[in-house]
């Protein structure tokens, strides 16, 4: 509960109300997020009043009605966030970030929240009742972002996203015919003008950083608007809607050009926001996103014993691989030994492919289908190293699976492409794809079709938007520890030194995240971490230490790996005899990206365990 809260009961003609409840406990609570106020509050418990108790009923379809039309309209709001988990009800629409379309969102949200809590959560299914604590959560991380944290106002990213990431669904995910899906992204163009304008108005001194990323973005999207869309719509190029929608997208790109000279010019010498949210924010996140509810020293202290504990087993593991040198000097021999520019994504290839037959014949898990991952090298608006595109558990129909991984630039110098490589050494790469293909984030949708409802089934939001990423990539980063100790190349100590050199970085995100966002550190401090203590090349760290800017609760990696961990030695206790790790594997992954509290709701009902040591 968060400080300072009351806990409180109201009788609503013999129901009980529970008030922004704390499922966790079973008490009903009153928790506002600093800026409210307590007259916000009291509009929540008014709106209840007068909206009355909810019928009595079959409460599990009255809460499956209430997902579905939270999903419908979040998809107006967000339609390029809802096309990425498969809900493509508005494809056709673009994100309205006018002052109007924000204030309409923030009152949407105030009113979901009292229609969930009038839901009798007693009378839902087990499965109901954690996701019903996940959305309640979920509300509570958009309303902090809307109304506290104001990312409409400080980050061009979010706009610039919005376009991208709509259009380039269109183009790869095949959820329609080709003629369907461009016509959408028609409609979605016809939007950008608008779009542009809110940045334009919304946009008041942001961090450095969130400008000069944003425009990098927005220069992306008019280059994927002017080369890729003709690329995508090759087989209907000949049509006239074809050649409708890509002089249409000509000029989407022009006032995409124009914004970003206005931004160049205009914003970003100026640009001196603040990149720190404060740390009453990014503990509210952690809470509404996580339903971790652990003080910032408190992660601090888990992260900093844990990160010296990996790194006496970095030094140990690479003694196995020369007792005689400097575990550095081992390590720059690791990094060096990485493909060559321009092959990197079948040098991927062949290691995905490698982790596939290791995961099969370990017998790690049965995977469902015979589906494979095709890998990609990443489009000119991803701002990430390596990212897995997978088609989303909810697609009525599933589509292509895509891992996109960040080749170097051919455009820069020699050494600094080696430096970027340096990454991507074949020992690292085998631990990243293990993360995001196989068996992490990859073979996790495969298993996500069959999760109950439909809260558990779809990544609620992308950065720097409120999700909970403990149970998404806390999965994926358990994946990678998880190969290498069941003998993924047969115990190399080389790829131990990787795994726990990406480990030892997950632990400097959530360091760094929350060094950053309490203002203890700048961008320079938080990349010197990221050399020194997660032992990355520069280009790496300084890429590290930026992603803390705008995803201030990236620490859920590590935090979720944490967890996973620990719910795997108390499941074992449980199950005794009977613990089979491919059944432990199978029904986390069933259970779908939940909070690592909802995990242990439902493979150990009763416990009342920590979630994270």
């Amino acid at each position: 509960m968060a400080r300072g809260a009351r806990a409180a009961k109201f009788q609503l003609k013999g129901c009980m109300l529970r008030w922004i409840g704390n499922a966790r406990n079973g008490r009903a609570s009153h928790r506002c997020f600093r800026g409210w106020g307590p007259g916000r509050a009291t509009l929540i418990l008014v709106a209840a009043l007068l909206n009355g108790c909810s019928a009595k009923g079959n409460q599990n379809q009255e809460f499956a009605d209430f997902v579905d039309r939270y999903l419908d309209e979040f998809a107006k709001r967000h339609p390029s966030i809802a096309a990425g988990n498969g809900l493509h009800m508005h494809d056709d629409m673009l994100e309205d970030f006018s002052a109007t379309g924000i204030a309409q969102e923030s009152k949407w949200l105030l009113g979901a929240k009292v229609r969930l809590a009038q839901i009798d959560t007693s009378k839902l299914t087990p499965d109901a009742r954690v996701d019903h604590t996940i959305l309640n959560g979920i509300i509570d991380g958009w309303q902090l972002d809307l109304d506290v944290v104001k990312n409409w106002q400080r980050n061009p990213m979010i706009y610039a996203a919005a376009v991208s990431d709509g259009v380039h669904n269109l183009m790869t995910m095949e959820s329609d015919t080709p003629e369907r899906r461009l016509a959408r992204v028609e409609s979605k163009l016809r939007g950008v003008p608008a779009l542009l304008a809110a940045a334009v108005t919304n946009i008041e001194n942001p961090p450095e950083i969130f400008a000069r990323r944003g425009t990098q973005m927005f220069q992306g999207a008019a280059a994927m608007l002017r080369g890729d869309l003709r690329l995508a719509f090759a087989s209907v190029a000949d049509t006239a809607l074809a050649r409708r929608v890509f002089a249409l997208a000509d000029s989407t790109a022009t006032a995409i050009d124009t914004y970003v000279v206005d931004m160049e010019q205009r914003v970003i010498p100026g640009a001196k926001g603040k990149v720190a949210i404060g740390a009453q924010n990014v503990l509210a996140r952690y809470r509404a996103e996580e339903l971790l509810d652990i003080p910032l020293d408190a992660m601090l202290a888990i992260g900093n014993r844990q990160l010296a504990v990996e790194e006496s087993s970095f030094v140990a593991a690479a003694r196995k691989v020369d007792p005689n040198r400097d575990p550095m000097d081992v390590w720059m021999d690791i990094r060096r030994d990485h493909p060559k520019p321009g092959e990197l994504v079948k040098a991927t290839q062949a290691i995905v492919d490698s982790l596939q037959d290791f995961v099969t014949q370990a017998e790690l898990v049965r995977l469902p289908n015979a589906e494979r991952v095709v890998v990609l090298p990443s489009q000119p608006f991803d701002i990430g190293l390596a990212s897995m595109h997978a088609s989303p558990p909810l697609e009525p129909t599933p589509v292509k699976s895509i891992y996109y991984v960040t080749d170097a630039n051919p455009s820069w110098p020699p050494e600094r492409q080696a430096a970027w490589l340096e990454r991507f050494n074949y020992a690292s790469l085998a631990i990243t794809s293990a993360h995001e293909a196989m068996p992490g984030h990859f073979v996790h949708a495969l298993f996500m079709r069959q999760t109950p409802g439909k809260v558990r089934r779809i990544w609620i939001g992308l950065n720097p938007f409120p999700q909970p990423s403990s149970g998404q990539d806390g999965w994926a980063h358990y994946a990678e520890q998880m190969v290498v100790e069941q003998g993924f190349k047969a115990g190399d100590p080389r790829y131990e030194m990787a795994q726990l050199s990406e480990s030892m970085t997950r632990i400097c995100r959530l360091i760094a995240g929350i060094n950053v966002h309490t203002g203890s550190w700048t961008m320079d401090q938080a990349a010197q971490f990221f050399m020194d203590k997660a032992h990355l090349p520069e280009p790496a760290a300084r890429q590290e230490a930026e992603r803390t800017s705008y995803d201030p609760t990236n620490g859920g990696y590590f935090l979720g790996k944490r967890a996973v961990l620990k719910l795997r030695a108390d499941y074992k206790a449980r199950m005794g005899d009977g613990f089979s790790l491919k059944e432990f594997h199978e029904r986390v992954m069933k259970n779908g990206i939940a909070p690592w509290w909802a995990h242990r709701a439902l493979m150990l009902p009763g416990d009342a365990g920590a979630i994270v040591q």
